[in-house]
């Protein structure tokens, strides 16, 4: 009778553990991807020089441009911030809220993804407590709402 209770408890046993452990893998393979876009990000920030109308790497022009806004004219909730990162990467903090009003906010949480995400994947899959990840789910929330209501009063103030 053991033997019987023991065999149908093993299937359980067995796929608990495969998926606890994919599980893990992906989290720590999203973890990876977030802290290594964060950090090149940010590298690029410091390598790119801003101009009022682009940025340039080592003195040629970045090729890369807001598509809407080249072709309809209309500014997209993010025009501007990559040159606000420049330039609070630089030291203009000023520079950098006249280009995107949300910039330092924007790039202070890119900055504090990087302890989070090294402390995610350090941890492995210990937990790294429900306050923490709330905390970090709210401000990610928080920078992403004040960038389309920004862009609804940018809208606003074209139609009006």
């Amino acid at each position: 009778m053991n033997e019987t209770c023991d065999m149908s408890m093993l299937p359980n046993q067995r796929l608990a553990l495969p998926t606890r452990l994919h599980e893990h893998q992906h989290q720590a393979g999203y973890h990876t991807i977030v802290l290594l876009l964060c950090v090149g990000v940010l590298a690029g920030s410091f390598l790119l020089r801003p101009h009022e109308d682009g940025l340039s790497l080592f003195g040629h022009r970045w090729p890369f441009h807001c598509r809407l806004y080249q072709t309809f004219g209309i500014k997209c909730a993010l025009c501007g911030l990559s040159r606000s990162f420049c330039c609070l990467a630089h030291g203009d903090i000023a520079a950098s809220l006249t280009l995107h009003p949300l910039g330092p906010a924007t790039f202070a949480l890119f900055c504090l993804e990087i302890p989070y995400r090294s402390y995610a994947l350090a941890s492995g899959s210990r937990t790294r407590g429900i306050a923490l990840r709330r905390i970090h789910a709210g401000a990610v929330a928080l920078v992403a709402v004040a960038i389309f209501a920004n862009w609804l009063l940018y809208l606003g103030g074209l139609v009006l």
